[in-house]
């Protein structure tokens, strides 16, 4: 299995269920894993079909800075879903959202989640998506 990994992207976030935590932002640290064939992208060549960090960080970003989540579980789902969904030829995710440093005596806390594509080389839908004829 070969895979791309984005280990430690750093986020701000407003996110916790206590008082205090909404009158602050917090740390989280992002580790990613995303499975795909990347023998699928040679064969469709020309047509932009392969996952962008640039953009995965970006999506990530933009998500963290529109409101405020009350638990890492949330964060790690609801990103899971999203880059699952922005990238289609994505047939495994693994999202793994730490939130460090949250007490005094607790070094981390975090929370991995999993998702899976039943079939992404479907070109059907590749089609749809990319405008690809």
């Amino acid at each position: 299995m070969k895979f791309l990994y984005i280990d430690q992207l750093i986020v701000m976030a407003s996110i916790g269920i206590y008082n205090w935590e909404r009158q602050c932002l917090q740390k989280l640290v992002f580790d990613l894993r995303l499975v795909y064939d990347s023998e699928f992208c040679k064969f469709i060549n020309g047509m932009n079909m392969y996952v962008d960090y640039v953009q995965i960080n970006q999506i990530i970003l933009n998500m963290i800075n529109s409101r405020h989540f009350e638990l890492i579980e949330d964060v790690a789902e609801i990103t899971a879903e999203a880059l699952i969904n922005r990238f289609p030829i994505i047939s495994w995710i693994q999202v793994k959202v730490n939130k460090p440093n949250v007490i005094r005596n607790l070094c981390n806390v975090g929370f991995c989640v999993e998702r899976r594509k039943s079939k992404v080389h479907d070109f059907k839908k590749v089609r749809l998506y990319t405008g690809w004829k």
